[in-house]
């Protein structure tokens, strides 16, 4: 038995002693990280704040809980202890009672410093905080009181109330068993030094309870009770009448505990309990309540009018609505070939492939191996041989989940198989002959057709790199598939990511933390190499700056031949007084205050402040000396790549559903409630809310055009089109919004409406019932409003795909304008039949000229049959059959070439190139 127990014993003390080795290795490798990526100090301000804020924290629920203990036992030599619950029997104290109150006072300590851990932004905001420069329009207090001081005002006084509440819990308790509280004959019998001790607490509570009622006046500038969020006219006359009572009847309460000094009975405490209970349901919820009902209501707008005038100026300005202009849109049917000539960036621009369907055909076309993947393609654009061209670009990373099983060794995963390779580009607006996107950039090495390159196209950190490597060992990296004498050159690492393995300590810390015991005992592995972990540009940046709110969508670009990530950050709050929340995500406030740079070749982040204007931000910068660089920094080529976040516009978006109603009387009726649109996308009957879209357009009185942010609303439980939203995304001119409202008198089609008539038409029905027929699948794209001078023209792509094998192909363009429908081969020719074929366009009808690279694909075509042979001799058959696939791509696209010869220029016809040449 004794064996046994100390077996149990010793696994007990080896699973503690591996926690802690395990977390102390956690500790120290993030050290180490923090210290590679540059945010040591980030790192350590944090760690300091947590610890001191713990700290403070315990130490408050420690010495309240052992001065109460304390009490309990001061100047007692005797204990009287109870026997029977009524009995007392008297027994000499223990000698080392006194010490043993430590225990529960220290776990009563760990437990408090636990709860004020995670509370350090708290603490700093408080020290830190900037003001708003507005005031409240009842207490007249700044909103950054609101921001910083009120959440911490609440935290010392919870801290407060529950260390104080157990205090007493406990005490009571102990009083109860030392025998100073007993049951007797018709009473409860208290000892004088457990009644002081017990009226001095409920004293104390009840003067906190004061403090919280007060904190519950602050707390109604978010009260709900009114038609709008906000203190309401019953929250100003009756609810704060009501916590000023219930304040004084909590002060008064506090003074009647304290008569338990005097006298032999804590009935006075019991009476205040039950006193302030009764006066809480009948001041602070019986009078609100009978005064919203029988004085407001019969007449509410009377009564809510300014209150809900502040609800609406304080909602636009939280969510950046206040800056947005309003102007009238005719939406006429009246485009005329200056229009035409005025407006053709726009049109040449026309979005053709959907970013969802265009993934499915990079997956087939462009992933090259299994082990490749594209997780998102986004919409960027870039000026292209002197033009600014929409374009859609994604990222070939590296899936090590895709290898086969035999393959996902600790060699391969960790020392191998290392990163993604390049990008995939396509212009938005270019369709080959079969319907195919054209490309700006493809293929392993990235093979441009435009003057868009890229010289470091490795791919270490991205969307799908959630796992660690080991560079610069003796085991060469996979770079990218290649034949023949190519395949044998070694690739090591050439940038200054990761943490150097060293010596044996090191690498046990590694081998604790990532719980894998070949990094200790690796052959491969040498002092120089270096773990490179957190990978994953979205756990990276939250690991560095966990504070902000960061967009769900990261976008890839090219800049100086180089990749990099671009990641918006936001600053947010959910105590902004009188903001209405927004429904999805609860904040009623919301900044982009921040974009942050990652490299996705050596990992360096960056945070560059982009609105210096916004409190929470400066109060960020103060606390985090360190953490931001000013946009002006930020390199030219990387700003011509800022664009403004979807999910910030989507926010906008929804508070302009009503927000968009500044009068208080309209606002009350809700009489011009709008909704967000819905089309049909992909199947034929599949609806869906209308997904903002980024458009490069022409913008009136400016010569070059602009990339832009664009969705529309409708009328609440009607069709058809009440105004549409535009927010720019270029450096200069960032985040300017309008709204232009369509004539209320005039019917404007919505999404849903022109999607009905694109179904009801009898060609475009046919078609599509049609190629559903033959075992293929029809797939509808987003429906694109476009402007056009004073009118709006509408257009939507139709793909076909196969059920097996999923590769998209773009087949009809159908417009509306004016009344009419539409369906093309091209969106030239979609145009060419609304508007005539002798369109006043830039060379309209002109094949654009493509080079064609016959060299580069008759070398890739060769590389591939190589590959293919050894995949057979080896019986990789899924490898043979993939270098096989890609092989007939490369000889299809050879056969389409005119030319022959190098430098050879290949005409890509009308309707199936550019949208407008």
């Amino acid at each position: 038995m004794l064996r046994q127990n100390w077996l149990w014993i010793l696994i007990g003390a080896a699973l503690v002693l591996g926690i802690g080795a395990t977390t102390l290795a956690t500790f120290y490798t993030d050290i180490l990280w923090f210290q590679e990526v540059g945010y040591l100090s980030v790192f350590t301000t944090v760690l300091t704040a947590r610890m001191v804020t713990a700290l403070v924290g315990g130490l408050f629920f420690f010495v309240i809980t052992f001065a109460n203990l304390r009490a309990v036992l001061w100047k007692r030599e005797n204990l009287t202890v109870l026997a029977g619950l009524v009995m007392p029997v008297s027994i000499p104290l223990p000698r080392n009672l006194r010490r043993w109150i430590l225990l529960p006072s220290a776990v009563v300590g760990v437990l408090g410093g636990i709860a004020a851990f995670t509370q350090w932004h708290v603490v700093l905001a408080y020290l830190n905080q900037t003001p708003f420069g507005i005031s409240d329009p009842f207490f007249a207090k700044d909103v950054g009181f609101y921001i910083f001081s009120l959440p911490f005002v609440k935290l010392v006084q919870q801290h407060l109330w529950v260390a104080l509440l157990a205090s007493l819990a406990v005490s009571s308790l102990a009083y109860f068993i030392l025998g100073d509280i007993r049951f007797a004959p018709r009473r409860l019998a208290v000892e004088r030094r457990a009644r002081i001790h017990i009226s001095i607490l409920a004293a104390t509570l009840f003067a906190l309870r004061a403090w919280g009622y007060q904190i519950s006046i602050w707390d109604l500038m978010y009260s709900p009770r009114g038609v709008a969020y906000g203190a309401s006219y019953v929250d100003i006359h009756a609810q704060i009448p009501a916590y000023k009572a219930l304040i004084f009847a909590c002060i008064v309460a506090a003074l009647l505990s304290l008569s338990g000094l005097f006298l032999r009975s804590l009935r006075f405490v019991g009476y205040s309990v039950v006193g302030l209970v009764i006066l809480s349901l009948a001041a602070g919820y019986a009078y609100p309540t009978f005064m919203q009902n029988f004085t407001v209501s019969p007449n509410e707008l009377a009564y809510e009018l300014p209150f809900i005038e502040h609800n609406i100026q304080f909602t636009r300005h939280a969510f950046g609505i206040d800056d947005i202009e309003s102007v009238p849109f005719a939406a006429a049917d009246n485009i005329t070939r200056a229009d035409l000539t005025e407006n053709a960036a726009t049109l040449r621009n026309f979005r053709l492939w959907d970013y969802r369907v265009l993934k499915d055909t990079y997956t087939q076309v462009q992933e090259i191996r299994m082990y490749y993947k594209f997780n998102d393609v986004d919409v960027d654009r870039y000026v292209v041989d002197g033009d600014l061209r929409l374009v859609l670009v994604s990222a070939r990373e590296l899936d090590i989940s895709s290898l086969p099983p035999e393959a996902r060794s600790w060699i391969n995963i960790h020392l191998k198989y290392t990163h993604g390779y390049g990008i995939v580009m396509s212009p938005a607006s270019e369709v080959t002959r079969d319907g195919m996107p054209a490309f700006y950039l493809q293929d392993i090495p990235p093979r441009p057709s435009a003057d868009v390159s890229v010289t470091r196209p490795e791919i270490y950190f991205g969307e799908l790199t959630n796992h660690y490597i080991v560079v610069n060992t003796k085991e060469p990296e996979f770079d990218y598939p290649r034949s023949g004498t190519e395949a044998l050159e070694p690739t090591f690492y050439q940038g200054k990511a990761g943490i150097p393995v060293g010596g044996f300590l090191r690498r046990l810390a590694f081998m604790l933390r990532f719980r894998d015991y070949q990094i200790l005992v690796s052959g491969a592995l040498t002092p120089e190499s270096r773990v490179v972990m957190r990978r994953n540009i979205m756990e990276r940046v939250q690991t560095i700056a966990p504070f902000f709110m960061y967009d769900q969508d990261p976008y890839i670009v090219t800049a100086e031949g180089k990749l990099y990530w671009m990641v918006d950050a936001y600053t947010v709050s959910a105590n902004y007084p009188y903001s209405q929340p927004d429904p999805v995500v609860g904040i009623n406030y919301i900044r982009n205050s921040v974009k942050v740079v990652i490299d996705a070749y050596d990992g360096t982040v960056t945070f560059y402040l982009a609105d210096e204007e916004d409190p929470i931000i400066r109060t960020y910068a103060k606390i985090f000396p360190d953490l931001l660089r000013s946009i002006s920094e930020m390199p030219d080529s990387l700003k011509a790549h800022i664009r403004y976040p979807e999910d910030l516009f989507r926010i906008q978006a929804r508070t302009l559903l009503t927000y968009h109603m500044t009068d208080p009387h309209v606002y009350y009726n809700k009489e011009d409630y709008w909704e967000l649109p819905r089309e049909i996308y992909g199947g034929n009957t599949g609806e869906q809310v209308v997904t903002p879209y980024y458009i490069v357009i022409d913008v009136p009185d400016q010569d070059e055009p602009e990339y832009m942010l664009m969705t529309s609303f409708t009328p609440r439980g009607k069709p058809n089109m009440t105004a549409w939203l535009g927010i720019r995304c270029g450096f200069q001119d960032y985040g300017k919004a309008t709204l232009y409202a369509v004539p209320k008198d005039v019917l404007v089609p919505g999404p849903m409406q022109v999607e009905s008539l694109f179904s009801q038409n009898p060609q475009i029905a046919a078609n599509i019932t049609l190629w559903s027929q033959r075992g293929a699948q029809v797939i509808r794209g987003n429906l694109l409003i476009y402007p056009v001078g004073d009118s709006l023209l509408y257009m939507e792509p139709l793909y076909l795909q196969a059920e097996t094998v999923k590769i998209p192909e773009l087949k009809l363009v159908l417009m509306y304008y004016g009344g009419r429908v539409v369906m093309g081969t091209s969106a030239l020719d979609a145009l060419s039949q609304l508007f005539g074929e002798d369109l006043p366009l830039e060379t309209p009808g002109e094949p654009r000229e493509v080079a064609a690279d016959v060299p580069g694909l008759v070398a890739r075509a060769n590389a591939l049959w190589d590959e293919a042979q050894e995949a057979l001799r080896s019986g990789d058959w899924a490898g043979y059959g993939a270098a096989i696939q890609e092989l007939g791509r490369i000889l299809r696209e050879l056969s389409a070439l005119t030319g022959g010869g190098p430098g050879a220029a290949t005409s890509v016809p009308e309707g199936s190139s550019s949208a407008i040449p």
